[in-house]
């Protein structure tokens, strides 16, 4: 017998909603397509210091960040951070990323301590602790979604930075405060009360006067793939969200959103892939 022919009998003889959880179940088994840069080869490597900045320097001779996080910036949460890190120098370790660097000649890379009985990833240990917070910026991808839920238990526990009010989710509708943070990486939660959809950006608009309220900027490339996954204008308009990024000055406040998993639904626990 088939497994599509089984499926039928099961949902013929115990009803629609056992179907459905077959459904879900196969949903679940189906392997996540994770973008190119996500899969290359990880090659061994050792932590050998810090610069004062907190980067990471190799023993190959390479300059690296951890993909996806942004360590904290203010004391005694950066201290922390890099205490963390420096009690890994010396350790075996297996480096993932795309070969390529930004403009201060760093890799964005994944890292996971050996042997792999004891593997761990050094961004997921940071976010479990609340001191990272999760920041894909303009990384060319971003390869652990799962750290995102890893952030919000750590924030609903106030551990690490999320015991201080500056690390945690401004209002959108506030002004003042908003315009207090600019030039900081925030987290601002808000109702999408407009959308406009113009040729080579979309803008996600918080507010009735353009000159003062939050927005959300978004390419047309950026945009697309959200709509690809079920964030579109539908699913977004009218929605609480939570967006996160460098928080800029333009006609009020503005983020500028390039990886579609830096915008969170939260009136949903359900996010489309």
């Amino acid at each position: 017998m088939t497994g599509s022919t089984l499926r039928m009998l099961l949902a013929l003889c115990l009803g629609p909603a056992l179907d459905g959880g077959i459904q879900t179940a196969l949903a679940q088994t189906r392997p996540i397509q994770r973008p190119a840069d996500c899969i290359g080869e990880a090659r061994g490597d050792r932590l050998q210091g810090l610069t004062p900045e907190g980067d990471l320097i190799l023993m190959s001779g390479q300059m690296a960040r951890l993909s996806g996080i942004r360590l904290p910036d203010t004391p005694p949460h950066r201290e922390h951070a890099v205490s963390w890190l420096r009690a890994r120098i010396d350790q075996s370790a297996l480096i993932q990323g795309p070969d390529r660097r930004d403009r201060w000649d760093r890799a964005s890379v994944r890292i996971r301590s050996t042997p792999e009985a004891s593997a761990l990833d050094w961004a997921r240990g940071l976010v479990e602790a609340g001191l990272a917070v999760v920041d894909a910026g303009t990384e060319g991808a971003f390869c652990q979604p799962e750290l995102l839920a890893l952030e919000a238990t750590a924030r609903e526990r106030r551990l690490g930075v999320w015991a201080d009010d500056r690390y945690k989710p401004l209002d959108a509708n506030q002004s003042e405060r908003l315009r207090e943070r600019i030039g900081s990486f925030v987290l601002v939660e808000g109702r999408i009360r407009s959308i406009g959809e113009r040729k080579q950006r979309t803008y996600l608009n918080f507010g009735g006067l353009w000159a003062e309220d939050f927005t959300i900027i978004i390419p047309k490339t950026t945009w697309k793939q959200m709509s690809d996954r079920g964030l579109g204008l539908e699913a977004l308009k009218g929605r609480r969200i939570r967006a996160r990024g460098i928080l800029q000055s333009w006609q009020g406040t503005a983020v500028s959103i390039v990886i579609p998993n830096m915008i969170e639904r939260l009136e949903d626990d359900y996010l489309p892939r």
